[in-house]
């Protein structure tokens, strides 16, 4: 664990790399932000506009069932005369914040040295396609939420805090429907550790209530507001196996996640001393890995027919398990401080930061890429 003034520079450090994504970010206006990859903030939008008087049969089940959060900001909306797309931004960027320190704290918890911290937790800030995308679309923040939700679950589990697992779960049922594998991970990891686990059959029946309650007034909002439909049927969420596509576009839909998976495996390979075959074992192992597999492996069984280019978008939901499972799972190269890999490392950073979309600095789009 580092030390505390070290630790207060890292902070700083981490906000001023954030503050560059912000200022070199786009900011969508609310009709762009649909063009631009947020169709679903639509429905999320109009339920914050009309919080206290939704229109009947405008919006889709599914998101209608997420109404939580945007009714939130319609109330704050409401209440201090603000901008509605304002208060999605403002909250965007808190989040964004707060993700950020949790993640800090998370591998500071862990005792990752304070390189390897700030890289790692790099490539969520630099990610083209996680923070970036949520403020130039800030009508998205469910997504956001949701995986703060799961940092929160992570962290409650290093600290051994119910608090954070309760709050992790609550914000999880706001947030998206695949909440459901927040509670399947925990009981999962209860039912194969037993007594050793560090779940307790209340911390059980807690969020399981917690969990009951919120998704069947969920479902009572989406029910009074819309009917159901079948986005979410069986046949659509396995459309990579029920569905017929070209091989193109399979390998399509594989290839777009590399972009954000690549530099993470070559970060991890080339800072890799020897692997830990010890913590792969472990009940905290276990659980960020069912985290991560459920969170990824639904949205990726859609298919390049269902699921589509929204793979990127949708895996970012679990990007962060993923660099702490790659980041336990090896042991680091050990540097205090090492200049010339901070400053090649910064510089790949920036450079993979650009998104041609959500960047103001079009060097993709300029290099044809």
């Amino acid at each position: 664990m580092i030390k505390i003034n070290e630790l207060l520079k890292l902070k700083i450090f981490l906000l001023i790399s954030f503050l560059f994504v912000a200022i070199s970010n786009t900011y969508f206006s609310y009709e762009q932000s649909i063009i631009y990859g947020a169709r679903d903030g639509a429905d999320y939008f109009l339920i914050a506009q009309n919080f206290s008087n939704v229109p009947n049969d405008v919006l889709e089940y599914h998101r209608a069932w997420r109404f939580i959060i945007p009714s939130l900001i319609g109330f704050l909306g409401k209440i201090s005369n603000l901008d509605v797309y304002l208060i999605f931004r403002v909250f965007v960027l808190i989040f964004c914040i707060i993700i950020i320190l949790i993640f800090l704290e998370i591998l500071n918890s862990l005792k990752f040295n304070t390189f390897h911290i700030y890289f790692l937790s790099s490539f969520i800030i630099f990610n083209p396609y996680l923070f970036r995308y949520f403020i130039a679309a800030p009508t998205m923040i469910n997504d956001l939420i949701f995986i703060c939700a799961s940092l929160l679950l992570v962290l409650g589990f290093i600290k051994n805090k119910r608090i954070f697992f309760y709050l992790g779960v609550l914000l999880s049922v706001f947030t998206r429907q695949n909440s459901i594998f927040f509670l399947l991970s925990i009981i999962i990891v209860k039912f194969v550790y037993k007594k050793k686990s560090i779940f307790k059959i209340k911390d059980i029946f807690i969020l399981s209530f917690l969990f009951i309650f919120f998704y069947l007034l969920n479902n009572y909002y989406a029910n009074t507001y819309t009917h159901y439909n079948d986005a979410y049927s069986i046949i659509n969420r396995l459309a990579l196996f029920t569905k017929k596509y070209a091989l193109v576009d399979f390998l399509k839909y594989n290839f777009f996640p590399m972009i954000i998976i690549l530099p993470l495996l070559g970060y991890l390979t080339v800072e890799n001393r020897k692997f830990d075959l010890k913590q792969l074992n472990s009940e905290f192992f276990v659980f960020i890995i069912l985290l991560a597999f459920f969170i990824i492996s639904v949205a990726y069984v859609g298919g390049p027919i269902i699921t589509g280019k929204n793979i990127i978008r949708l895996i970012n939901l679990g990007y962060p398990l993923l660099i702490l499972i790659g980041a336990s799972s090896i042991n680091f190269k050990n540097y205090k401080f090492n200049s010339l890999r901070f400053y090649f490392y910064n510089i790949l950073f920036i450079l993979w930061s650009f998104h041609p979309t959500f960047s103001k600095i079009k060097l993709f789009t300029l290099l044809k890429f």
